[in-house]
């Protein structure tokens, strides 16, 4: 019996800390409004074939960036890390890397803004250790 008394208090404390962690660490996602109309203007000129002008799908059969499988994926208390580190490993599919992290911040800006999350006015940073704190939440 005692031992199963430690376990549960070793779990609560494991919760506990998990809770405050979250609390005192994440934060909203931010991103300015110049940062999204900088990416809005990179996206059209370079995504838009593959994912659509209005991020619903593509010609060339690039995913939707909007809709209930991007929500879910990144939409749902996903650190912003995630989505910058698969967008600026992986796109363009042609020449994955090619922009600066400024520019791909600009576009996960731009696609955020289009998936009704608020900006803030603080630049969405591009540092991995600032954006594994920032949580996108609609």
């Amino acid at each position: 019996m005692k031992q199963r008394d430690g376990l549960r208090v070793l779990r609560a404390a494991s919760l506990l800390f998990a809770v405050t962690a979250t609390s005192v660490y994440a934060a909203p996602v931010s991103f300015s409004e110049s940062q999204a109309s900088r990416g809005e203007k990179i996206f059209k000129e370079v995504c838009a074939d593959c994912h659509g002008a209005n991020l619903r799908g593509g010609l060339i059969g690039g995913p939707p960036l909007t809709g209930s499988a991007f929500e879910e994926k990144y939409m749902k208390g996903t650190p912003a890390s995630a989505i910058f580190a698969f967008t600026s490993a992986m796109m363009p599919p042609d020449a994955p890397g090619q922009f600066s992290p400024a520019e791909y911040a600009d576009m996960i800006a731009f696609i955020l803004r289009e998936n009704g999350v608020q900006t803030s006015g603080a630049p969405l940073p591009t540092n991995p250790n600032a954006l594994d704190q920032l949580i996108i939440d609609k």
